[in-house]
């Protein structure tokens, strides 16, 4: 079996989004899990994170970044290609999945995104709006360019979008943002969950 590229999207100059027909994985997938890919017969396993699910289409969101050979090799298929295996869902979804809406209704949450973070955060918060809870994000990037999924995290969150560089939206670190918030602008939150560079993750948690 193979599974067909139906829509590409170069997010910016090394991230790509792709919609695979996969009706099986769509069907059992839920926030947090992710799948593993694999191109042909002598591809290597590559484990990306699930973006977006659509039952009815029987799709699977990909997101992915351009840094190795797999992945260089995966964003040179097309529309109408094909993968040989699309292997999940896999891992264990989102903790508060299995919690009572009532009681995820009470709690404040904030999502922090950091590059290419933004694709396994963004159906934790759709998933999340769609239960009628709306969560706020952080979308941080080193520069306006790298920004993705901007439009999908604003129409499912409250979203604060920052750059390193100050090219766009706040100016600084995803921690700066965050700090601006709690301290500057009366929020509280009860649960954080931070997605991104292993060093962003790290000064999230210590602040």
């Amino acid at each position: 079996m193979s599974y067909k590229i139906v829509e590409k999207k170069k997010l910016n100059d090394v991230v790509y989004l792709m919609d695979i027909e996969a009706p099986r994985v769509a069907h059992s997938a839920k926030p947090g899990q992710f799948i593993i890919v694999i191109i042909d017969e002598k591809g290597e396993r590559m484990p990306l994170t699930i973006a977006d699910y659509d039952e009815e289409r029987g799709t699977v969101t990909i997101v992915f970044q351009v840094v190795g050979f797999s992945s260089k090799k995966l964003g040179k298929l097309e529309v109408g290609d094909s993968i040989k295996d699309f292997v999940g869902p896999l891992g264990q979804p989102s903790e508060f999945i299995y919690e009572s809406i009532d009681e995820l209704k009470n709690k404040k949450m904030i999502f922090i995104a950091g590059g290419v973070g933004a694709a396994p955060v963004y159906p934790q918060v759709k998933w999340l709006h769609e239960h009628g809870i709306t969560a706020d994000v952080i979308l941080g990037s080193k520069t306006k360019d790298m920004v993705i999924l901007e439009k999908e995290l604003g129409e499912v969150s409250n979203l604060y979008v920052t750059t390193d560089d100050g090219s766009y939206g706040r100016s600084g670190m995803v921690t700066k943002t965050l700090e601006d918030l709690v301290t500057n602008e009366g929020k509280h939150y009860d649960v954080c969950v931070a997605i991104g560079p292993m060093i962003m993750m790290k000064f999230v948690c210590l602040l």
